[in-house]
């Protein structure tokens, strides 16, 4: 596909990846991908259902601060979107790629993306777009 645009909109625990031709002037939805690990706690995340006390030494955390557990399920996510990117290069799908995503996991997924995603990036936004409807997105992600 000439000049074929993709949009990955991320955060920790949801994806959407878009594609586009040059004109953007229609987006399609490629794939949908969800990291339940991510949203859940970190005494749920590693509970063994023969062991129900596994997760009570778990020290509390913040609501809005994830733990280490939790952090490796981000940077798990961020790896494997990393890794779809790379075999869309591979399959030669897009050109040039833009990303949003909250800046934490922005962060991750710019150490997960190979170099020759890098060179593919056109743009990387800082803002969670992931619940916002297809057809607002354009407005908030520019491309041109």
């Amino acid at each position: 596909m000439a000049d074929a645009l993709w949009i990955l909109v991320a955060n920790a625990s949801r994806a959407r990846l878009f594609s586009t031709d040059e004109r953007a002037e229609k987006w399609d939805l490629r794939e949908e991908f969800f990291h339940e690990e991510s949203r859940q706690r970190s005494s749920e995340l590693f509970q063994q259902p023969d062991n129900p006390n596994a997760g009570a030494l778990s020290k509390p955390q913040p609501e809005n601060q994830p733990d280490a557990r939790q952090q490796l399920e981000h940077e798990r996510f961020a790896r494997q979107l990393a890794e779809r990117l790379e075999r869309g290069i591979n399959d030669r799908a897009f050109d040039r790629v833009v990303i949003a995503s909250p800046p934490g996991f922005l962060g991750m997924l710019r150490k997960a993306i190979s170099p020759r995603v890098q060179q593919r990036l056109m743009l990387d936004m800082r803002a969670d777009y992931t619940h916002v409807p297809v057809k607002d997105l354009p407005e908030r992600i520019p491309l041109t």
